[in-house]
């Protein structure tokens, strides 16, 4: 089949464990046209389907869960969460892990958290992180003219998806503690679940600080890149991310970043880069000092810079790729 052909088959149950009952008959007939697999995720229907028909049929998989077994991941949110994984582990995941050719992982320490959190059968581990391509160049005005920003106004960014594990509400308690005032702004611009929307909503409210962050709402395309253009840092306090590619995107439109040490890409930077401490203390400390000297956000962007856009250069990394299928599935060359 050639490279380019994409097929999708239909899902007969949408929602958090979605089904199609055409996907198993489908990889029945199609699967031996491939000289390998790679599921990706956890926790679906479709991973432990493809892994299943893939030892059937003779074919080799790799595994690359993105990040989905990680120990946060599984006993960061909740007790009832984690007892559906370790169940769903017992009577499926884990089959699917011990029986794949490979394990792959975007970071070292995605990797030792898996470890962590579930006894993988010893099945070779590969490190292959995302990669970025050469953005196009910031954009000088917003297609959204709510998003303008005024000339004089110094502005903080967090962009992504609204979720506790992004845990905006340090950022909230953090800003208000350092005493922001203008000209700077924090600007929150992302989506998430109507019920976490409104509570950080509230929370802000609740501070006093309606004048001082603003949310935009998601964002995309010319407005996304005029926001990471505009911005001065790029701030992501997350109780856990497996990479953090947002942060590269961000570097590569001109801004500085300042990241928890939880965001597993920490462990790529150079020294001098802002990696905080999960804390309000910390990050109090880092807006109410060093955000504001603008020599030294300059410094921070350059060495971020020089130092992650050439390792994660989406040509080397596709390079990395290519050798990586090519030993994992040798009937290829």
């Amino acid at each position: 089949m050639a490279p380019s052909t994409v097929h999708s088959v239909p899902a007969g149950r949408t929602g958090s464990y979605a089904y199609s009952g055409e996907l198993r008959p489908w990889l029945r007939c199609n699967l031996t046209d491939f000289d390998g697999v790679v599921v990706h995720g956890a926790w679906t229907y479709s991973g432990w389907a493809a892994a299943t028909e893939c030892r059937s049929a003779g074919i080799p998989y790799a595994y690359y869960p993105h990040g989905m077994l990680d120990y946060w991941s599984v006993y960061g949110q909740g007790i009832v969460k984690a007892a559906k994984k370790q169940a769903y582990w017992i009577f499926r995941e884990r089959q699917v892990a011990n029986h794949a050719r490979c394990t792959l992982f975007t970071t070292v320490r995605e990797q030792e958290g898996t470890e962590k959190a579930f006894p993988i059968a010893s099945t070779k581990r590969i490190l292959r992180p995302y990669g970025l391509e050469v953005p196009p160049p910031p954009a000088l005005e917003p297609e959204n003219p709510a998003l303008l920003q005024r000339p004089d106004s110094r502005v903080a960014l967090f962009l992504g998806r609204l979720h506790p594990k992004k845990n905006i509400e340090l950022l909230i308690q953090a800003w208000r503690d350092a005493g922001m005032v203008a000209p700077w702004r924090l600007l929150i611009a992302g989506s998430g679940e109507a019920d976490y929307e409104a509570h950080l909503k509230r929370m802000v409210d609740d501070l006093g600080q309606s004048a001082a962050i603003q949310f935009s709402g998601f964002v995309s395309g010319i407005d996304k890149r005029y926001l990471l253009g505009r911005a001065e840092w790029f701030l992501l306090s997350s109780r856990q991310e497996n990479f953090g590619i947002a942060v590269l995107e961000a570097i590569a439109q001109g801004c500085a970043v300042a990241i928890s040490e939880q965001v597993y890409l920490a462990e790529s930077f150079p020294p001098d880069s802002e990696v905080l401490p999960v804390s309000v203390k910390a990050w109090t400390e880092f807006f109410q000092t060093r955000m504001r000297n603008r020599e030294w956000r300059d410094h921070v962007w350059r060495n971020d810079r020089d130092h992650l856009l050439k390792q994660f250069r989406m040509d080397l990394i596709v390079n990395q790729w290519k050798e990586t299928f090519l030993d994992l599935f040798p009937k290829q060359r």
